[in-house]
């Protein structure tokens, strides 16, 4: 804990001494359980424990498994400490009462785990998040979701994601649409519905009947519910003092201008198009609901006001050739959503979509 604290200061010589010690404890069988201990301890101070989280991802991506990226050319941990590591982990990145960053970051190690450990050493992960999810409270569902979605990010090849998506989507599915959870959690398990459009893009060429029929199923789900989100109007704003006190009315506003933002953000995607979403809201422009506080900063092909966000479309489909769009000289086509909303800190780009890898497309 001295050490962890002691990369927090502003000193460069202390700080720099402590990195070097931690690093020359990686190998030690007790460090990274150490690590894990302090992240859990609820008496040490937040910023430790999320310094503890950072040197254990640094630690499973240096030597946990000669799969990593950044393997160092030694396993530091053994197999035994593997299977506690990843228990004391998940239960940390899902449990109730816990600071969000330090979920995130719990959650983030234990992708990096999985993306070497699962599905033939941690074979039950992905039955226990989706077992989690019905039933969870909102702080376990919350970190749950982001597990998952750091999961299909970064862990599933094709026949992993084949093997469980009729689950996966209807578990994600049944908590969007539900109105008794929060809208915050809605739009992150939009997010989460967002991330398998993804896979499914990255595996289209190699399997264009499978994904057309699976998106086609799913799709049918998902486009009433992303309607009915984009024609419900927003609460009325909260005033500025209501924001500085989190008011629940200005967490109700932030959730339901999240959720539609994921909507939006939704897309079923090939090389050559992208979102029917975003091609299909100009017909419904006018039943949106966000407050008409619109700025577009960049040159654009198409300009549509989609109730208080812009959709700058540069020469998405066949659908915005018919509408005059000229074709870029690439060949490329990329859409941005921008919003200005009284409170959130003037114009921001919320989307930006380009035919390049998902995971770049997403960042």
């Amino acid at each position: 804990m001295q050490l962890l604290s002691a990369t927090q200061s502003a000193q460069e010589g202390p700080r720099k001494q402590a990195e070097q010690q931690l690093q020359s404890l990686y190998a030690h069988q007790d460090f990274t359980v150490a690590l894990v201990e302090i992240a859990r301890h609820e008496s040490v101070p937040l910023n430790i424990r999320q310094a503890a989280l950072l040197y254990l991802k640094q630690v499973v991506l240096a030597g946990w498994s000669d799969s990593m990226d950044d393997f160092k050319g030694q396993i530091f941990v053994s197999d035994v400490t593997k299977a506690k590591i990843r228990r004391l982990l998940l239960d940390l990145a899902t449990t109730d009462q816990l600071d969000r960053k330090l979920k995130a970051a719990a959650g983030l190690v234990v992708s990096k785990i999985a993306s070497a450990d699962f599905p033939d050493e941690w074979p039950d992960l992905l039955d226990n998040l989706l077992t989690l999810i019905p039933t969870a409270s909102d702080g376990r569902l919350h970190g749950a979701l982001k597990v998952l979605d750091e999961l299909i990010d970064d862990c599933f090849n094709e026949t992993q994601f084949f093997a469980v998506a009729h689950q996966l989507i209807k578990v994600v599915h049944d908590v969007a649409v539900s109105d008794a959870r929060k809208p915050t959690l809605r739009a992150l398990a939009c997010s989460v519905f967002r991330g398998c459009l993804d896979m499914l893009e990255m595996v289209l060429e190699d399997h264009k009947a499978a994904v057309k029929s699976f998106a086609d199923e799913v799709l049918k789900q998902w486009l009433p519910f992303f309607i009915d989100i984009m024609k419900t109007r927003l609460p009325d704003p909260p005033s500025e003092q209501e924001e500085n006190e989190d008011a629940p009315n200005a967490e109700a506003y932030r959730g339901m201008v999240a959720l539609k933002l994921q909507v939006v953000k939704v897309r079923s995607c090939s090389r050559q198009r992208v979102v029917t979403i975003l091609i299909m809201i100009g017909s419904y422009a006018h039943t949106f609901g966000f407050p008409r506080h619109v700025v577009a900063t960049e040159p654009c092909s198409l300009l549509r006001d989609v109730g208080g966000a812009v959709v700058v479309t540069s020469c998405i489909s066949s659908n915005v050739h018919n509408r005059g769009a000229p074709e870029p000289a690439g060949g490329h086509r990329r859409t941005a959503v921008y919003t200005r909303f009284p409170g959130f800190g003037g114009t921001r780009l919320h989307a930006s979509m380009s035919p390049c890898s998902a995971r770049a497309r997403r960042a």
